[in-house]
């Protein structure tokens, strides 16, 4: 049997190709602004707290009714695990605050990648808070339009003056 798989060609995970724009970042502001990507375990999209007991009814109502087993969830990627991270910004003067950009996840797939942008960016791109990038072309786009956008440059334009002007002061 001829061996079919070849593995010269890989996708980037969002991860590796948003830790290299905080590299680059880091870099070219001379250390000054701290750009990371890190795992974050919480909620990533906004949702509707209930009550403790209106989750038990859910439970029991469940067990009541009558469902259709569709065997195809069964197949592919099982499982509730996603890589989750959040991307922020922040500086050396500014160690106890960040401006979080978004949150990032993904599965072992790598693709696609959903992502959960601060509001003021998505209304100044005029997408949608929650989004989703099908592919690495996609995401890469998107991405791009985030780190030009005019909120982002105010942000990084601010923390290099509280920088220049606080220096190593104390910011609260």
């Amino acid at each position: 049997m001829e061996k079919r798989f070849d593995a010269k060609e890989f996708s980037d995970t969002a991860q590796s190709i948003i830790q290299e724009q905080c590299d680059y970042l880091n870099k070219n502001t001379n250390g000054m602004i701290i750009a990371k990507i890190v795992a974050y375990d919480g909620p990533t999209q906004s949702y509707i707290a209930k009550p403790a007991l209106a989750n038990m009814s859910e439970v029991l109502g469940a067990f009541q009714k009558e469902r259709t087993v569709n065997i195809q969830e069964d197949l592919g990627e099982i499982g509730e695990g996603s890589f989750t991270f959040e991307f922020f910004i922040t500086s050396v003067a500014t160690p106890n605050y960040k401006y979080r950009v978004m949150f990032v996840e993904y599965g072992i797939a790598f693709f696609p990648v959903y992502l959960t942008l601060d509001e003021s960016i998505a209304l100044e791109l005029g997408v949608e808070e929650s989004m989703e990038c099908a592919n690495q072309e996609e995401f890469e786009k998107i991405l791009e339009k985030i780190l030009n956008s005019e909120k982002i440059e105010k942000v990084i334009n601010n923390l290099l003056t509280i920088g220049k002007t606080v220096g190593k002061g104390k910011f609260r």
